[in-house]
């Protein structure tokens, strides 16, 4: 039962990334976004993801690859269009 709630956390947690990762690369409008906070949150999520490595817990490795990805797609979107 465990691993069913974390898959499930890891997948609202991440899918809520997803649709602001597309909005900032495709519309490369990233006025309203901040690039400390999401600095700071790729670096929350990085560490999870080697925290979730250390101790084998696949839901928290899954979750934490997939946002890492996204938030990065943030973070080099507003880099990139500022």
């Amino acid at each position: 039962m465990e691993l069913y709630i974390g898959i499930a956390a890891a997948i609202f947690g991440t899918v809520c990334w997803i649709p602001q990762a597309w909005k900032a690369w495709s519309s490369r409008d990233t006025s309203g976004l901040s690039l400390p906070s999401n600095l700071m949150f790729l670096l929350t999520v990085s560490l999870w993801l080697i925290y979730g490595l250390m101790v084998g817990d696949l839901p928290l490795i899954l979750a934490n690859v997939c946002a890492v990805t996204a938030v990065l797609v943030i973070v080099t979107a507003k880099l990139k269009f500022g």
